[in-house]
């Protein structure tokens, strides 16, 4: 019967062992995985842009979908294209367009379309 307990004592403490191991394993990663980027990190280009279906002439105001934050930017010289000063990937950007033909629109562009302007 001692033999019997022994051995239980042993594995109850061999499992409470393995038990901790992978629970501190797992605060590690947990705390990896909580460590948000800033804004500044995020950042890989100082210009990014979108297209528009037509040729612009101004460009009212530029934000963030989610936030409303504005974004600083300029419509292209051919007037194609909207250039975004220190936009930050994260997330939908709006944009109120007037274009050449006279229209005006609100524009909405998915961070998968936004294109880093490549220095040359």
């Amino acid at each position: 019967m001692k033999i019997l307990i022994t051995i239980c004592t042993v594995l109850c403490v061999m499992f409470a062992n393995d038990v901790m191991a992978q629970l501190k394993a797992a605060d590690v990663e947990v705390e990896k995985k909580s460590n948000k980027m800033t804004d500044e990190e995020i950042r890989e280009f100082d210009q990014y842009q979108f297209y528009l279906d037509k040729p612009a002439k101004k460009i009212e105001q530029i934000k963030y979908a989610k936030d409303e934050a504005p974004i600083e930017g300029q419509i292209s010289k051919d007037g194609k294209r909207v250039i975004m000063d220190g936009y930050i990937k994260r997330g939908r950007v709006t944009a109120i367009v007037h274009y050449k033909d006279g229209t005006k629109e609100e524009v909405s562009r998915s961070s998968c379309v936004i294109d880093p302007v490549i220095p040359l």
